[in-house]
């Protein structure tokens, strides 16, 4: 998984960070498609198990494929290993090209993230084709991972696709939590929140989620939606973002708020399965550490908040367990997830990062002449904002190593510039897309 690791490993504390890169390629394996779609999706002739259900294929006239998100072409591919040639059709919009094993049938899209673009409209009109081509006898299949409100994009009536894409970009400046942008992108949108089921039935719809929320609950365009129109104007309202967003998207919001547009439906027809959270990335960290020599100690998996001052609070934490042995006792590895956010704010956002570089590069500062801690911080998707870096990892010698080559990290943290200060001392750690996406993983090892 890891395409970098040998320059990652030719500096600094070599053991730990060895160690952090096998427990966090441990943690990503239990959680892709071809460990989690065998568990739950299983074929006897014409008897098809999916999670608690058993479907006849016998009855089934066509099966079809409409999955979204950085990891869904995955999840296809191991679908359709299960079921052959009864795909008959669909479409899978993807961050790049993710095809392989993708039966020819299902159109593979390379869609716009993380703000939606021309192709993630594409992707949109093609699931809504496909679901109104469905009938009652046809069974589509829904592969949902992180990434699907992006790369899935239908503009609600009187909305346009800047519209979303200016929405999403602000959303995401403001520092905004993923469940406030969903709430906004939802109540903007033709396809989410629930929509593209009523476009599906009658047919049979069968959702397979990997969950990449800090709720942990199942979500996707074919799930309910427990959030309202004045909820998205409470979330602009909350963040100052009123005036920030076109004019089109709050009358919208408000004409939706007072009955004029229907609202999303709370309860959708057809089966949800939860393939993977980032609980289930957590706890496998949790037994490989463990099976290392190492304490493991997972201390939340619900992290929320801006990186560089989460970055803060569990170095501190680290700090406790070398000097005290609490909250677990040296040599520990302390495992979190969630997903923690950068707020670019004051116009210094003119750099290049995204919140796992971020959180590694505060870490790195806070770090800095503290030999028994080395961190991790990993976007399980294999990539971490607009860059193609998954993360970072970093330890005591990181600042030094940039200050030797001219490099001042906190100019390049103010700048949210994370990027490439790791890059120039080999720190950023470089994935490529893993095929599945449960959020974040940090992972930090403290030694005695």
């Amino acid at each position: 998984m890891i395409r970098n690791r040998a320059s990652l490993v030719d500096h600094g504390n070599r053991t730990a960070r060895e160690t952090l890169l096998d427990v966090a390629t441990a943690a990503v394996d239990a959680v892709h498609p071809r460990t989690t779609v065998p568990r739950a999706v299983a074929r006897d002739g014409d008897r098809l198990r999916v999670g608690d259900r058993t479907y006849d294929l016998g009855t089934v006239e066509t099966a079809f494929v409409v999955g979204a998100g950085k990891g869904a072409a995955a999840v296809t591919a191991e679908l359709a290993g299960v079921l052959g040639d009864r795909i008959a059709g669909g479409v899978v919009a993807e961050k790049g090209d993710g095809s392989d094993g993708v039966p020819d049938a299902v159109d593979v899209v390379a869609a716009g993230h993380p703000v939606p673009d021309g192709t993630s409209l594409s992707a949109g009109d093609r699931a809504l084709a496909v679901a109104d081509a469905a009938g009652p006898d046809d069974l589509v299949f829904l592969p949902v991972t992180g990434g699907a409100s992006a790369l899935l994009a239908v503009p609600a009536d009187g909305l346009t696709l800047d519209d979303l894409a200016s929405t999403t970009a602000t959303l995401l400046n403001a520092g905004c939590r993923i469940d406030e942008i969903n709430a906004v992108r939802k109540h903007c949108s033709a396809i989410k929140g629930g929509r593209l089921a009523e476009r599906i039935a009658p047919a049979s719809a069968v959702t397979l989620v990997v969950v990449d929320e800090v709720a942990g609950e199942p979500w996707g365009p074919t799930v309910g939606d427990g959030t309202t129109f004045a909820d998205a104007l409470d979330v602009l309202a909350r963040h100052g973002l009123t005036d920030a967003v076109p004019r089109a998207v709050v009358d919208h919001l408000r004409r939706g708020r007072d009955g004029e547009v229907s609202e999303t439906p709370r309860e959708t027809a057809g089966h949800v399965v939860v393939l993977a959270g980032p609980a289930d990335a957590a706890e496998a960290a949790e037994v490989r550490a463990a099976n290392l020599g190492y304490e493991p100690l997972i201390l939340s998996t619900t992290v929320e908040g801006e990186s560089r001052e989460v970055a803060t609070c569990l170095t501190a934490v680290a700090a406790e367990a070398a000097a005290y042995g609490r909250p677990a006792e040296p040599p520990c590895v302390l495992i979190s997830g969630g997903e923690t956010t950068v707020r670019v704010g004051d116009g210094s956002g003119d750099g290049k990062g995204g919140p796992n570089q971020e959180f590694a590069l505060t870490s790195a500062l806070e770090l800095a002449g503290d030999a028994s801690v080395t961190t991790l911080a990993l976007g399980t998707d294999g990539t971490d904002g607009p860059t193609d870096a998954a993360g970072g990892l970093v330890d005591a010698t990181t600042v030094p190593r940039m200050r030797e080559r001219g490099i001042d990290a906190r100019d390049h943290l103010r700048r949210h510039d994370a990027t490439p200060a790791l890059r120039a001392v080999d720190d950023a750690v470089l994935t490529g897309p893993t095929g599945t996406n449960v959020m974040d993983l940090r992972l930090t090892l403290v030694e005695n």
